[in-house]
């Protein structure tokens, strides 16, 4: 069985172990400072990492990954702040038949690319099979696509060769949906520096410094004038939270990510604090059948690794008011959830350790993982994790990528990897994809139980009988430890006064940046 990937979108707020909670801010603090007002014409943002190339096809789309593609780069669906889809270069769209196999699309007439070329039917499917082969990180999510039919100039057809009823999804997001210019296909080669969209911006090379700044303009081309905001988007590489928020307190910049430790301080001096239940801070096993690290291969490892986190402490430590302590594969009150199933593996190191001389480690053993870095916090967790791990026997090593180019070649080195995965947008069938068929597992280890929960969900008749059979689904993912939950967490985010358009919430956890606007 062969799934593609849903593009990720995966942020938090965190703090390092040390700061504790005395640096926490939480929800509940006041505002009583006077932040300057928003300026109507520039739109400056903050991003904690720099692209690793400015090529939608190589880049992913984590928040704030995303940043750097979605200001010059139109998707074919766009999905609105309340979840639903709404036209943006396609205006019609849907599947026919029953199968969710075939996919048709209706192209907008009269677009045109920032470079000049035209948008066509023909066009989109030559950019929609560059992204598959390309050799990027979320490549897998045009898998199931067998073969694109061009039915006239602004229609074609999409064959599927496996059912992917996520497929409207996939072409509203970055790396998958937004659609890259003929001219731009043929010197793919000034991809990374330059754009070749259909957005309502494109990069000013003179104005952008690769790794620091990079300054977008408005994009004569563009067919909707009323999208365009700002004479200048600018985002900032800012790696460092209190860096980000003197930034702020200077005037500097307008939005960005927030962080726990700098939340209460954030409030203080003025800034809205947005804040929204989100995804699950965890370690992934990859190496589930022990081919790297044996240990990993049993069942009994995997569980005392769960019981050997102290779950609420950490969660107080790193991110206040803005987490809890959590050991469940998904968040409580979405799809797959079955009230209850959280608090199975309490804190318990005396049965962590029994379980581990059980299974023939009563010395404990020694593990690396990676970590991902397209969230806040990653590495300060996995910190936290090793710490933890110490207590039971196990001596974890952690890797920490320089930059996004060398994470994404280490998602098949590792036998884990400390991922803040968004959960709170990636309804189970995707979940499911992830961590079955696509980068999740790059060893390919599979369960049969956990397949067939996998398919017979995604295949129920009602929409009833489909969320009992995710719920099955999540149980049995449980129920093997492939995923180490620590803490649920809540997404936050810092608005300058008079900024508007942010709208966070759950159906829109991932603002998109060409959504903002100034006050008038």
């Amino acid at each position: 069985m062969t799934r593609s990937r849903l593009a990720l979108t995966v942020t938090a707020g965190a703090a390092g172990l040390a700061l504790l909670t005395t640096a926490c801010g939480g929800g509940s603090s006041t505002s009583s400072g006077t932040a300057k007002a928003q300026d109507p014409s520039v739109l400056t943002v903050a991003s904690a990492i720099a692209p690793n190339s400015l090529n939608p096809a190589l880049g992913g789309s984590a928040d704030p990954q995303q940043y750097f593609f979605e200001l010059a780069y139109d998707t074919l669906i766009r999905q609105a702040p309340n979840g639903t889809y709404t036209p943006a270069l396609a205006t019609k769209w849907g599947f026919v038949g029953s199968d969710s196999k075939t996919f048709d699309l209706t192209l907008r007439s009269g677009v045109k690319f920032n470079d000049g070329s035209a948008l066509t039917a023909d066009g989109v499917k030559k950019s929609l099979q560059y992204y598959a082969k390309a050799g990027g990180p979320l490549a897998a999510d045009l898998a199931p696509v067998g073969s694109i039919d061009v039915v006239s100039p602004l229609q074609l057809r999409i064959h599927l060769k496996t059912s992917d009823p996520l497929l409207p999804l996939y072409l509203s997001r970055p790396t998958t949906g937004e659609i890259i210019s003929p001219v731009g296909l043929a010197r793919t080669g000034e991809l990374g520096t330059t754009t070749h969209g259909a957005g309502p911006y494109v990069i000013d090379a003179a104005q952008t410094v690769s790794g620091q700044t990079y300054t977008y303009v408005p994009n004569p081309t563009y067919y909707d004038k009323s999208r365009v905001h700002w004479k200048k988007v600018v985002v900032k590489v800012i790696k460092d939270e209190n860096t980000t928020l003197s930034a702020f307190r200077s005037g500097e910049v307008d939005y960005a990510l927030g962080d726990s430790t700098t939340a209460k301080a954030a409030k203080s001096a003025g800034f809205q604090v947005l804040s929204s239940p989100y995804s699950i801070m965890q370690l992934i096993i990859q190496d589930r059948a022990g081919t790297m690290v044996k240990a990993l291969g049993d069942l009994r490892v995997r569980q005392a690794m769960r019981y050997g986190i102290n779950r609420d402490s950490i969660a107080k430590a790193l991110y206040g008011s803005y987490a809890k302590g959590w050991d469940y594969p998904v968040l409580a009150n979405t799809s797959g959830y079955t009230q209850g199933s959280e608090g199975k593996y309490p804190y318990d190191v005396a049965k962590a350790k029994k379980l581990l001389a059980a299974a023939g480690y009563p010395n404990g053993f020694s593990m690396s993982i990676t970590v991902n870095l397209t969230g806040v916090g990653e590495s300060q967790a996995a910190e936290a994790f090793a710490a933890e791990m110490a207590n039971i026997g196990i001596n974890v090593k952690i890797n920490v990528p320089a930059n996004v180019n060398e994470l994404f070649s280490t998602y098949a080195k590792f036998p884990a990897m400390m991922f803040d995965y968004g959960t709170g947008i990636a309804p189970p069938y995707a979940q499911g994809n992830d961590l079955l068929y696509s980068w999740g597992n790059p060893l390919k280890v599979s369960d049969k139980q956990l397949d067939t929960l996998y398919s017979q969900a995604a295949s129920s008749s009602t929409a009833q009988l489909q969320e009992q059979g995710w719920q099955k689904f999540e149980q049995r993912l449980s129920d093997l430890s492939w995923t180490i939950p620590m803490v649920s967490l809540e997404k936050i985010v810092y608005v300058r006064p008079g900024l508007k358009g942010v709208d966070l919430s759950a159906t829109n956890l991932t603002p998109d940046l060409t959504t903002l606007y100034a006050a008038k």
